[in-house]
């Protein structure tokens, strides 16, 4: 249960995922989610011909997106929805800023992830789950409409390495 799925007009991508990582954070003066999933890089199970071949690894980010909950363990049964990347915020000054609550990083390119539906359970094991089916622009420009994706997840305990963050 840890894949990551395109729904491309040419072709369903599969990637499996490597790492996923939940985590409720204070910030400011708010509570925000964030979640960061990364796809591995073998493609083995993928046709020579596929315009997946291109893109071999990718990365889903959710972040500063605030939420209504103290921790992890509450957002167990909880289902979210994050229409649009990004809002405009009024930073500490006063001023008006742009911050980006979803994307999708693939060839060191950001894509902005729109009408985000997430669905936290805990599964047998006790392990947070995640379903999140969304939709993001055509990454491989093959297209000019938005691609729908879902990810199936769970966020068992792994180690990030100094190069997660390079």
């Amino acid at each position: 249960m840890k894949t990551i799925k395109f729904f491309h007009p040419d072709e369903t991508f599969n990637y499996n995922i490597e790492k996923a990582l939940c985590k409720v954070v204070f910030q400011g003066n708010k509570k925000c989610l964030l979640v960061e999933i990364h796809s591995t890089d073998d493609l083995e199970h993928v046709e020579g011909d596929s315009l997946q071949n291109d893109f071999p690894q990718l990365s889903l980010f959710i972040d500063d997106f605030p939420l209504d909950v103290e921790s992890v363990e509450e957002l167990n049964g909880k289902k979210v929805s994050i229409p649009y990347g990004f809002a405009e915020e009024e930073d500490e000054e006063g001023e008006l800023v742009e911050v980006y609550y979803t994307s999708l990083n693939v060839s060191e390119e950001d894509y902005e992830t729109v009408n985000n539906d997430l669905t936290f359970s805990v599964n047998e094991k006790g392990i947070l789950t995640l379903n999140w089916k969304g939709e993001v622009q055509d990454f491989t420009e093959e297209s000019d409409g938005d691609i729908p994706f879902e990810i199936n997840c769970t966020f068992e305990e792994f180690e990030f390495k100094e190069e997660d963050y390079e």
